[in-house]
């Protein structure tokens, strides 16, 4: 099987689909693995590397998108890639189809395209692709939550672990699954007070045991939100149900009741965000304030850690694409397995997902009914 690795070209996305260890993985099973020139540079894996492991470098996405069966990216294709696109192809990303333009699923099923949905591929309870993503992310809030609440970026002005005599400050996280996870867990190792919310009382169990009640654990309900959001310095939205949007937890009404420059931090905001008042930012102009409450709403936050990044999610994915590759009929895998069906929204230009497929129906009876108003 022919995989292609092209640069991403969405602004500040730094990471890369593939690593060079991936690719000899690959190309030791007898795969060809073709490589957009530079494609790595950004995660610190020069070319010479990719070309060690056994890599064809090519050197335009033309070229990288006209040879691969799959393509390994990051991110959903851009308006500029959408006519690289080959028909029948197999595609992997974090799409977020859910929240996609209506002119990507345009491109996708006009091409006949088979979508492997990396946030969404599940197997029994676990996601082993969005995981790595959502470890990383998690463990990325203290550092995150330290710089904006620094007064030259608009935050509080405290320190986040605080000082003798003087408290530490207080972070709540709604969603006690793996980001909501290691973010407590990296939240209490610097020494910040805890509260997590969730709806669902055993992840509450097992986080109370794992860190033998070092934190504080609620039932996430509408009250309890409003109570967290009126006394914590920062606020972690973590929230996310396979499969759907992001739930609107954060109401617009609730940021009136919040700290003078408290943070939110929506980590949901790929899935469309917890909070009514958040909307996607980039790293290089990652926060923005509504009604003194500074939001940060970076839905490519881990990649800012690159070449971390890279590595952990191609860890996980290599060995999935070896079961695609070894297959004589890729599409019946990706049909048949849980792990490839889950993230298959789309299968050879056919929207399988149905919020999807009536979310896409709805847009188009939309855009019908605005050109008909013209």
């Amino acid at each position: 099987m022919d995989f292609g690795v092209p640069k991403e070209v969405r602004s500040d996305e730094y990471r890369v689909g593939l690593t060079p260890t991936g690719v000899r993985v690959l190309t030791n099973a007898g795969h060809r693995v073709y490589c957009e020139k530079n494609c790595g540079n950004d995660a610190g894996f020069p070319d010479s590397e990719y070309h060690a492991c056994g890599a064809e470098i090519v050197f335009s996405a033309e070229e990288v998108y006209g040879r691969a069966d799959v393509l390994c990216k990051i991110k959903a294709p851009t308006p500029r890639e959408y006519d690289l696109i080959r028909e029948d192809q197999i595609i992997g990303a974090f799409m977020h189809l859910l929240v996609a333009p209506k002119s990507l699923l345009g491109a996708l099923t006009e091409r006949k395209v088979t979508t492997l949905c990396y946030e969404e591929m599940t197997e029994g309870d676990c996601a082993p692709l969005r995981a790595p993503a959502s470890e990383i992310g998690g463990r990325m809030m203290p550092q995150i939550a330290a710089r904006y609440m620094e007064t030259c970026e608009g935050g509080r002005g405290k320190l986040l672990i605080g000082t003798p005599g003087v408290p530490a400050a207080v972070a709540g996280i709604i969603g006690g699954g793996v980001f909501g996870y290691h973010a407590a867990l990296t939240l209490i190792q610097a020494g910040v007070s805890v509260l997590v919310l969730d709806a669902d009382f055993r992840k509450l169990q097992r986080l109370d045991r794992d860190f033998l009640g070092q934190i504080n654990t609620l039932i996430s309900t509408e009250r309890s939100i409003r109570k967290l959001v009126s006394f914590a310095d920062v606020i972690i939205g973590a929230a996310h149900k396979p499969g759907e949007t992001a739930p609107k937890l954060i109401t617009n009404d609730m940021l009136k009741e919040m700290m003078p420059r408290a943070l939110i931090i929506d980590a949901a905001i790929d899935q469309g965000g917890i909070a009514e008042s958040s909307r996607p930012t980039t790293l290089s102009n990652p926060v923005y304030t509504v009604d003194g409450v500074l939001h940060y709403c970076v839905p490519n936050l881990t990649s800012n850690v690159a070449r971390t990044a890279s590595r952990a999610h191609s860890n996980a994915l290599t060995p999935l694409l070896c079961q695609l590759g070894a297959a004589s009929e890729p599409l019946k895998v990706v049909e048949e397995r849980e792990i490839f069906r889950s993230g298959a929204f789309i299968v050879e230009g056919k929207i399988l997902h149905p919020p999807l497929h009536e979310l896409h129906h709805q847009k188009r009876a939309n855009a019908t009914t605005s050109q008909e108003a013209k």
